[in-house]
């Protein structure tokens, strides 16, 4: 029933939500931070809007994963007793080297390029032997550097896979909707990306039971930000 529900006009944005949900006013310093308690459940959403990209981005999507390969365990083409720098710096890194041990020979120094600089990286799902010497693996990460290749099974975190996460693109924001596949157990929230400045905004709670989580999908889709 629309009598049920009410519209909280907070100045940087507005959202409806159900008429017993109150705001509550907190002090951020570089964003507009805030809550908004459930006093049914006795949970709280929280939310952060920032002109300058301090938002939380909430879970990453599973693309987001494997973009910032954070699944990556260092470089995997380094040699032993040799040196790594960045391409245009061997020669002076060299230099600086043969200066140390006070000698001309540059045979006795061992510097090269580091080999993650220049590593093509190829992400695939698992073919059906990779499967089975990598049960786990939800996807294969071809490396290459020069002419040899390596194949890195990676797993994707149980966090991302206990939520549905939705990605909408409109105008001006790109939209990520979070919510756990059993309720009451992860994150219900929603994030707002400009497409255009710095500016984002997320809202989330945890462990919503089923009511408040559609509640809150529900509220966040009524979320117009000014």
């Amino acid at each position: 029933m629309i009598d049920d529900f009410k519209q909280l006009d907070l100045n940087e944005f507005k959202i409806t939500v159900p008429k017993s949900w109150e705001y509550i006013k907190q002090r951020g310093v570089d964003s507009f931070i805030g809550l908004i308690s459930i006093k049914s459940s006795k949970s709280t959403l929280q939310f952060d809007l920032s002109n300058s990209g301090y938002a939380n981005s909430l879970i990453l999507t599973e693309q987001e994963y494997l973009e910032q390969e954070e699944w990556k365990q260092g470089s995997y083409f380094y040699k032993d007793g040799v040196t790594y720098t960045a391409d245009f710096n061997v020669k002076n890194e060299r230099t600086t080297q043969m200066k140390k041990l006070g000698t001309t020979d540059s045979t006795l120094v061992h510097v090269e390029a580091d080999p993650s600089y220049q590593t093509k990286t190829l992400v695939h799902l698992p073919s059906p032997s990779q499967k089975v010497k990598y049960a786990t693996a939800d996807y294969i990460a071809d490396l290459t550097y020069n002419d040899s290749t390596i194949f890195v099974p990676i797993e994707i975190p149980t966090v991302i896979k206990m939520h549905n996460i939705k990605i909408d693109t409109i105008e001006k924001y790109v939209i990520k909707t979070i919510w756990p596949k059993i309720p009451g157990k992860g994150m219900t929230g929603v994030y707002f990306k400009s497409r255009n400045s710095r500016f984002n905004f997320q809202m989330s709670a945890a462990d919503l039971s089923k009511s408040d989580q559609d509640l809150a999908l529900q509220a966040f889709k009524s979320i117009v930000i000014k």
